[in-house]
């Protein structure tokens, strides 16, 4: 485990980077999200964490490659976007944002990801 932490961390470390760019370039979408138990950052600290650690954990049980792991997840993550498009009157172009956004998100951590566990 302590091999693999580098990547581990370094895979927190881009998505929490994503996360406070994001927090600048999309001020519509955080405006929407309701307060989290934690707090924004504590939470934010704590979900990366465990998303990072589930990908590794998705990596080392099924020995796929991290660029093909990481848009496997994104697609199941916009699949799910799919139904709240559907349902709940997402508008289109919010939800195709959200898309690429998941699947930028996705590859650029697995990349590191995958820089780091070399």
């Amino acid at each position: 485990m302590s091999a693999r932490m580098k990547p581990i961390l370094g895979m927190w470390a881009t998505l929490m980077l994503l996360s406070v760019a994001m927090t600048f370039l999309d001020q519509e979408g955080m405006s929407k999200v309701a307060e989290p138990i934690f707090g924004m950052w504590p939470s934010m600290i704590i979900i990366w964490l465990v998303v990072a650690l589930f990908f590794d954990w998705v990596i080392q049980s099924t020995g796929m490659r991290v660029i093909q792991a990481a848009i496997v997840l994104a697609l199941a993550g916009v699949l799910t976007l799919t139904g709240e498009w559907m349902f709940e009157g997402l508008a289109l172009s919010r939800f195709l944002f959200e898309a690429v956004v998941a699947l930028v998100y996705w590859v650029l951590a697995a990349t590191v990801y995958g820089k780091l566990s070399r």
